[in-house]
């Protein structure tokens, strides 16, 4: 083998390696610990940024947060290998192909999510710290096996998604206060339009990978997914409201939620009318757009 060879089949390990992390749901946990985090502070943004420890516990928490994602997501991983086999947009992945074992993604996993935790412990808060074990065992250990034994760990796994919200506001705070309780629960509520919107695109795979989807039932199943869409929006909506009332935001905030509310409810009602794969594309981005926009808004319009 030429070193040339070499070199490409170790960048294509590392690759693998990082894949295995999941970088784009890595990278959504922590930038909803950032805005948890970025609510909690009480005091303006310049006196913040002038304090060295603060800064430093703000890059800590947030390495701690990304460290646990990534281990919880590659225990995922392992969990799900076989399942994984059997679906053409994951066939391919690290795992299932073989360009990682099992053994080695498994040590890896377990290493990100001790060194992530023992950050966050050491470092930040022990709440902090428990939230972010919280959050590993009920991705790892209840979400994932449920996934193929009932619709319910839908919900059960809205849990683990919405935490980094929270951990987020007790990294800084250390303590859980109501307007941090407000802001988990929009990321709990949020998540269930957004991924039943997901289960529906992808449905054909799920079904053959024997995980116990919404959509189980096929076609059938749109008028009962859209509604629940709809409900939990309606739900995401209004906790997104309550936080302008018991959060330092501004105005900006409130007009900008009711617009992202009512962008995301009409396309939730459009999956409702059309129940097709179109409509389901514009539900999953109007979540998107929904959950983005909160973020941007908690950024730029917080008042004290």
């Amino acid at each position: 083998m030429s070193l040339q060879d070499t070199d490409h089949q170790v960048r294509n390990t590392i690759q693998a390696y990082i894949e295995l992390t999941k970088p784009g749901i890595t990278r959504m946990i922590v930038l909803t610990a950032a805005a948890g985090y970025y609510l909690a502070i009480d005091m303006h943004f310049e006196e913040f940024f002038s304090s060295g420890i603060l800064i430093s516990n703000f890059l800590i928490a947030m390495i701690g947060t990304m460290f646990t994602s990534a281990g919880s997501c590659v225990l995922n991983n392992v969990m799900e290998v076989e399942y994984d086999k059997s679906m053409k947009r994951t066939a391919k992945r690290a795992l299932p192909s073989g360009l990682i074992s099992q053994k080695s993604a498994l040590i890896y996993g377990i290493l990100l999510s001790i060194v992530g935790a023992g950050l966050l412990f050491m470092w930040i808060n022990t709440l902090t710290a428990i939230l972010s074990v919280i959050t590993i065992v009920s991705y790892v250990l209840l979400y994932t096996p449920l996934k193929r034994k009932t619709k319910l760990s839908l919900y059960v796994g809205a849990l683990p998604g919405a935490l980094p919200a929270l951990g987020g506001w007790t990294a800084f705070t250390n303590s859980i206060d109501f307007p941090g309780l407000l802001f988990f629960a929009v990321l709990l509520f949020w998540q269930i339009p957004h991924f039943l919107a997901l289960a529906w695109i992808y449905r054909v795979d799920y079904e053959q990978a024997g995980f116990k989807m919404h959509t189980e039932g096929g076609e059938s199943t749109a008028k009962t997914i859209a509604l629940l869409s709809i409900v939990y929006a309606l739900f995401a909506s209004i906790v997104a409201l309550l936080l302008w009332k018991y959060a330092p935001l501004g105005f900006v905030y409130g007009i900008g939620v009711i617009v992202l509310s009512l962008f995301f409810l009409y396309a939730c009602f459009a999956f409702l009318k059309y129940r097709d794969g179109k409509s389901a594309k514009m539900q999953l981005y109007a979540s998107y757009a929904f959950l983005s926009g909160i973020f941007l808004l908690v950024f730029v319009n917080k008042q004290l």
